[in-house]
């Protein structure tokens, strides 16, 4: 009987045994699963947060580059808008130097033109181009009168020839040295190219620069 109570205590204690080892395998795998959870919860809080601050990041990007496009587009059409509405400003104002022509005071405008090429090229001998609509008046009367008050201002006789401009023109002159092809372009239209830019800003400040606006001082 010893001897069976001795294969008992060996079995109990075997038993005893692996179920400590057990136990143990079971709290050691236990605390193990609970750290890889942790760190899984921590990494995926991490990872939740990377995506949401990633989302926001890109929302706000995207609310920046539509904001410029607005911006850009809004900007081209006034733009736009601006240069249609300058155009048809100097449209109307190419359209009433037109009609200068029937008004009385148009000889004395185109007497000034012409004074004013032949007094800033110098010299004795000029070709004077007008429109042809503008031939009659310059050689009747506005030839005479130009040469004789070059002639007295110089003490030398001006001599003046008239020829037509190659193309059609709004009025004024173009006037030439007759001794080289140096040239002073007094027409309407070589008037308001040389004034191109003081125009714009004129019409700028009178129509889209009222007193007080944001945009003052831009172009």
């Amino acid at each position: 009987m010893p001897e069976e109570e001795s294969v008992e205590k060996i079995c109990r204690r075997i038993r005893e045994d692996g179920k400590k080892e057990a136990e143990s395998i079971l709290d050691k795998a236990e605390r193990t699963a609970s750290g890889i959870i942790e760190r899984a919860e921590k990494k995926k809080g991490r990872i939740a947060e990377e995506i949401l601050r990633e989302a926001e990041d890109n929302g706000e990007n995207e609310y920046r580059r539509l904001l410029s496009s607005i911006k850009i587009e809004l900007k081209r059409e006034k733009l736009k808008v601006r240069e249609e509405v300058i155009e048809h400003i100097m449209e109307n104002v190419r359209m009433q130097l037109e009609g200068i022509r029937q008004q009385k005071r148009y000889s004395d405008i185109m007497r000034g033109l012409i004074l004013a090429g032949v007094r800033a090229l110098g010299g004795s001998s000029f070709v004077i181009s007008v429109d042809r609509r503008d031939l009659e008046i310059t050689r009747e009367r506005l030839l005479p009168e130009v040469s004789e008050t070059v002639t007295k201002e110089t003490g030398s006789e001006c001599l003046l020839k008239l020829e037509e401009l190659g193309k059609r023109s709004l009025g004024g002159a173009r006037i030439r040295a007759a001794e080289g092809k140096v040239a002073y372009d007094n027409t309407f239209e070589a008037r308001i190219h040389r004034l191109n830019d003081q125009i714009r800003n004129v019409i700028f400040e009178e129509v889209f620069q009222p007193s007080g606006s944001e945009e003052s001082g831009s172009a």
